[in-house]
């Protein structure tokens, strides 16, 4: 939950935002639930329940539901409470997730504000209106433009657009990350740890048995949040880590 760092408690803008939320998630949970069913049950063509629940579905919801949890413990102190227009209206790590860090850096504002999260929430509802509009133009032209997607140099070109995109928020870690009246140095040291660890246990999982990690993913994020926590905090203590104040913050003042 987002707070207010002056004195410990949600503004009134915050609690607006929490409470509108709660109501558009609950609202956009229904539509989701009832929309394959409205069109099942148009069509007479409601599956059993065995049909649904076997063994294939069983081993997604293996791979989405730690995928889901391990993203809402991650992204939601980032965003704060403009998360909930990001789950609603998804691709958060590759689109929304960008768009919000680098609103709050530019409008020099701090995450878990009133501030960071307005300025968050209005990057994430720009970005999704956006990509609406775009996507609408895209299905209007696409009997015109279908042929440009097809060239060979567009399609090598597509296959390394996600990788670009992670590079440059990567990229990000090795310089100093600079919070309000502080800057973090060093902090890329703490991932550190996780990477070697994910990597030991990757190449264990494909000597011993020659498989892939794919099906865990979402238990590995899970389990890496407590350990670079923990990495985190002793590189700290020991100094290798620091946390110091921002010399464009004391220029500018």
């Amino acid at each position: 939950m987002s707070k207010n760092k002056n004195n410990g408690t949600m503004d009134s803008f915050q609690k607006w935002s929490h409470s509108w939320g709660r109501i558009g998630t609950v609202i956009a949970l229904i539509y989701m639930v009832a929309i394959p069913f409205v069109v099942l049950g148009t069509f007479d063509a409601i599956p059993s329940f065995g049909e649904v629940f076997n063994v294939a579905t069983f081993s997604i919801l293996l791979i989405y539901i730690p995928v889901g949890i391990s993203e809402a413990i991650s992204y939601t102190p980032i965003m704060g409470s403009s998360a909930y227009l990001g789950f609603i209206t998804g691709n958060i790590m590759n689109l929304k997730l960008p768009c919000a860090i680098n609103a709050i850096k530019l409008a020099d504002t701090d995450q878990n504000t009133p501030e960071g999260d307005a300025v968050a929430s209005v990057a994430i509802a720009v970005s999704s209106i956006m990509t609406v509009i775009i996507l609408a133009i895209a299905a209007l032209l696409s009997t015109r433009i279908s042929f440009f997607f097809e060239i060979p140099q567009v399609k090598t070109a597509s296959n390394y657009i996600i990788p670009a995109l992670f590079g440059c928020m990567t990229l990000g870690l090795f310089s100093s990350t600079s919070s309000g009246d502080k800057v973090v140095k060093g902090g890329v040291k703490g991932v550190l740890p996780v990477i070697v660890i994910i990597s030991a246990i990757s190449l264990f999982v494909r000597i011993t048995s020659g498989g892939s990690l794919f099906g865990m993913v979402g238990f590995l994020i899970i389990g890496s949040l407590p350990i670079g926590i923990i990495t985190s905090r002793i590189l700290w203590k020991k100094g290798i880590i620091t946390v110091e104040d921002n010399p464009q913050v004391k220029k500018s003042k």
